[in-house]
Formats: C-alpha cells, sequence, structure tokens
C-alpha cells in the first residue's frame, strides 16, 4: 500500500514537471514567433514617433537636469535598439 502511494506522489510530481516544461516550451515558441516577425512600416512610425517624443520630454526645460540626463539616456537606449531593429540608415 505504501508503495503505490509513494509511486502516486512521484507520477503526480512527474505530470506537474512535464505540464511546466511545456508551458516554458510554448511561452519561448510564442516569443519566438513574435520576434520573428516582419516589421511593418507602421510600427516603424509609430517607434520613431515615441524617439522623437521622448527627446523633446529630455529638452524640456521646466524638467529637471537629473530628469533631463535620464531622459536623454532612455532616448538613447530607443535609438540603439530602433537602428538594431530597422538599420542605421533608418534613423535619419
Amino acid at each position: 500500500m505504501r508503495v503505490a502511494a509513494v509511486r502516486r506522489d512521484k507520477l503526480k510530481f512527474h505530470l506537474v514537471m512535464l505540464g511546466c516544461a511545456g508551458f516554458v516550451v510554448l511561452a519561448l515558441a510564442s516569443l519566438v514567433y513574435v520576434c520573428s516577425r516582419p516589421q511593418t512600416a507602421d510600427v516603424q512610425a509609430s517607434e520613431r514617433a515615441a524617439i522623437e517624443q521622448c527627446l523633446q520630454r529630455s529638452r524640456a526645460p521646466e524638467r529637471t537636469e537629473i530628469y533631463r540626463r535620464a531622459q536623454a539616456d532612455s532616448c538613447a537606449e530607443m535609438l540603439e535598439q530602433y537602428e538594431h531593429k530597422f538599420g542605421a540608415d533608418a534613423a535619419s
């Protein structure tokens, strides 16, 4: 009787682990799918607009210097990711 309970517990454990592994595989597959889709001109334009808005905020005189500097760092990172995604020529 005790051996059967141990086997049942092990089976439950293995089924839960299998379910977790399946979830991880599914999550990774969906991430690969989303990242591998081609970017449209609308996506590129909206990302460029977001960068321009970021740059405007980083130059806002009513903000503190610390805020402007942090915002400028964020804008530089956004621009770097944009160039990586769409090419250096697209950033100009």
